[in-house]
């Protein structure tokens, strides 16, 4: 090449440099036509309105359109971004075709119709199908979207700061889409896998959040009739803030803390069912089954679950159940408990509830619109069983509830070193409970309330008093009867209580407490509004005419159990007075 060859291919080399540098304004004309017929073929996108378009060649050819408009062409999506740059093929330039192999998308806001009452689910519905009709597709990468569901004009949920993906396929190839997303405040990493055509083909779904990691690899059929199958690991350290972030705030789900599930995950229309599940709430283990179901707009959750152990009282104490309190009188609200149908039974080889240790325990909850029950089919305590059944219903008169409860053959002396309540007692026994009312409140409630209860113990003793010993004293001496009675134990061959109950009021129709020496007759009443005592006991000796009169009176956490400063009858007949 000589000097001067090389002197003018470097001036051209120049100009073409600064002429590809440049961007240069399209006319809306062929070039700009073919452009953006391009797009909306490759992006499944009708662009509706465009301010500016612009073509630069250098370092790669590219098209860039200002302000955009664009939809679906079924409008199910709309929106507009700030700029949309499309990067060319060099090759197919040079032969007079425009194709792309990326297409930006900066900054859009996009507007998907999502039903008005409808879930994540149904709200991914909508684009999903015209994506699919899509026989190809250019890379398309999102950088600083917001997607707005709304449903009749109303905004229904935000999608901010979104970043994504969505890789280049041909004719029949999957969907390949990840990024990231704020959604409800919180920053997703999300990547999805998902099948274009019918037949069986892969599909694949994880997203990690402070609040939930999840990971779904299976199949799909379809899609006519679309079935996925596949393995799902799910974990939270929150289940009530996990669905939360899903809008699904449940009463129930406050029981439950961290969960990790692992399943084998079937998606059928309105059903999605969970075999060989293994849960952990907390740290302990579940197996079973499980199905989540839909009808006409609610959800319905069964399922059998069975494990080595697992701590009820821990999710009962973390429900937000009201103190019983007659002072209490906003009206009982059922429906916030029964928003959800729920049919789940779970069998544990060991349980512990507020202390007590029970073993081979069947548990259930059973949840309908308006109806609410859960028990203890079967339960072994301390060498005995116990079982157990609540039941609240929606009637005219409020809320209807029934309780029952019972326990028999109980070694109450074991039971006393879980149960601190019950350390003053010991013996082996047991007691029945049936309750029946209906009230708006808790005032009206224990007012209503009509059943019964009864208590049977036999061969123990009564902590905290010396009643045998106080039997001997007073015959001995009467003054000195008062002394020291409050220490020690009284041992029993029989204790028995009968009682009705009726009008807000516990009526003490018989109860008894018999040793070698003595009988112990207890009769009164007791409020269930004031959860106040009001009963008089006599203490009477079997071997000679001598009795002692006793009050307890006061409220059942702290009641005084005295003798009454009354005559007591010598065996000669003679009436004393005891004074303390």
């Amino acid at each position: 090449m000589t000097r001067r060859a090389a002197i003018l291919a470097l001036c051209l080399v120049a100009v073409l440099g600064l002429l590809g540098f440049q961007s240069w304004d399209v006319a809306v004309g062929r070039v700009e036509r073919r452009a953006v017929s391009a797009i909306e073929e490759k992006t499944g996108f009708v662009v509706k309105t465009i301010e500016r378009a612009e073509i630069a060649f250098l370092p790669l050819p590219r098209i860039s359109l200002s302000d955009v408009g664009f939809s679906q062409r079924d409008g199910a999506l709309a929106g507009r971004a700030t700029r949309v740059r499309a990067h060319l093929r060099l090759l197919p330039l040079l032969m007079g075709r425009v194709s792309f192999d990326r297409i930006d998308l900066v900054a859009p806001q996009i507007d998907v119709a999502v039903p008005a009452d409808g879930g994540l689910a149904e709200w991914l519905a909508s684009p999903l199908p015209e994506l699919e009709r899509l026989r190809s597709q250019s890379k398309i990468v999102v950088r600083g979207g917001s997607l707005f569901l709304r449903a009749d004009g109303a905004i229904q949920s935000v999608v901010r700061d979104l970043d994504l993906v969505i890789d280049e396929r041909s004719l029949n190839e999957p969907l390949d889409l990840a990024g990231s997303l704020t959604w409800r405040g919180v920053r997703t990493e999300v990547n999805l896998l998902w099948p274009m055509v019918g037949g069986s083909a892969k599909t694949a779904l994880s997203a990690t959040s402070p609040l939930m990691k999840l990971r779904f690899d299976g199949s799909r059929s379809g899609p006519d009739e679309s079935v996925i199958n596949g393995q799902l690991a799910l974990s939270t350290p929150s289940v009530p803030q996990l669905l939360g972030w899903f809008g699904e705030n449940s009463r129930l789900s406050t029981a439950l803390g961290a969960l990790s599930l692992s399943a084998e995950l079937q998606i059928k229309p309105h059903e999605a069912s969970f075999n060989n599940a293994v849960a952990s709430l907390d740290g302990e283990r579940l197996d079973g089954v499980l199905k989540l179901s839909e009808n006409a707009g609610r959800f319905a959750l069964s399922g059998t679950l069975a494990g080595a152990t697992l701590d009820l009282g821990r999710l009962f104490d973390r429900l937000p159940i009201p103190a019983v309190d007659a002072a209490d009188t906003s009206p009982f609200n059922l429906d916030g408990w029964t928003g959800r149908e729920i049919d789940l039974r779970i069998s544990v080889d060991a349980a512990r509830i507020n202390g007590a240790r029970l073993a081979d325990v069947a548990t259930y909850l059973l949840v309908k619109k308006g109806r609410f029950e859960t028990g203890l089919l079967r339960a072994s305590a301390y060498g005995g069983n116990v079982k157990a059944r609540l039941l609240a219903v929606t009637a005219p008169t409020g809320v209807d509830v029934k309780i029952q409860a019972g326990a028999e053959k109980v070694n109450i002396g074991q039971a006393a070193g879980d149960l601190p309540q019950l350390a003053r007692l010991s013996g082996t026994g047991g007691f029945q409970l049936a309750l029946d009312g209906a009230g708006r409140n808790f005032d009206e409630l224990l007012g209503s309330f009509t059943g019964r209860t009864g208590l049977s113990v036999r061969q123990g003793e009564l902590g905290g008093v010396a009643l045998a010993d106080l039997l001997r004293r007073a015959e001995r001496s009467p003054a000195q009867a008062l002394r020291d009675w409050r220490q020690g134990k009284t041992p029993f061959e029989n204790l028995t209580a009968n009682a009705s109950i009726g009008g807000g009021q516990l009526f003490l129709n018989e109860a008894q407490m018999s040793g070698q020496s003595y009988r112990l007759n207890l009769i009164g009443q007791a409020s269930l509004r004031s959860r106040v005592l009001d009963m008089a006991a006599s203490l009477t000796s079997t071997t000679g005419p001598l009795k002692l009169p006793f009050l307890l009176k006061g409220p059942v956490d702290a009641p005084l159990f005295d003798i009454e400063t009354e005559a007591v009858v010598s065996p000669a007949g003679a009436t004393l007075l005891l004074t303390r």
